[in-house]
């Protein structure tokens, strides 16, 4: 996508002074076609300045915690693929005679793979 000439800070100071005289006549001030001043406004609609710098930080914020939320929502899927492999069917559980040994033995190996292949 092309970075825009202008901040997004301008581009609301710019709407404003439409406001005020007419969208021609900011247009050939700042060198954009009048319909770049329509498009901002249906984006910007009636933010301040401030308001755009409040946005753009809420907006960043929603990225990070959603990223947040995907990682942990992976950890937990690499939890429950950890308790849900086979490690009933080991011949040692299913006799009845649960050893924390054998357990370790049966659960290390798989925990480990499960996580090694959870990362990126």
């Amino acid at each position: 996508m092309k970075k825009s000439r202008f901040t997004e800070e301008q581009m609301v100071t710019m709407l404003r002074e439409a406001d005020r005289t007419s969208v021609a006549e900011v247009s050939k001030k700042y060198g954009v076609s009048d319909q770049t001043i329509y498009n901002w406004r249906q984006h910007f609609g009636g933010l301040e300045a401030s308001d755009v710098k409040r946005l753009k930080q809420l907006e960043q914020e929603n990225a990070r915690l959603k990223k947040m939320l995907a990682e942990r929502d992976l950890e937990l899927d690499v939890m429950k693929e950890i308790n849900a492999k086979n490690v009933w069917s080991a011949p040692v559980l299913q006799a009845g005679s649960i050893r924390r040994d054998s357990l370790r033995k049966c659960i290390r190996p798989l925990a480990s793979q499960l996580l090694l292949a959870a990362r990126p």
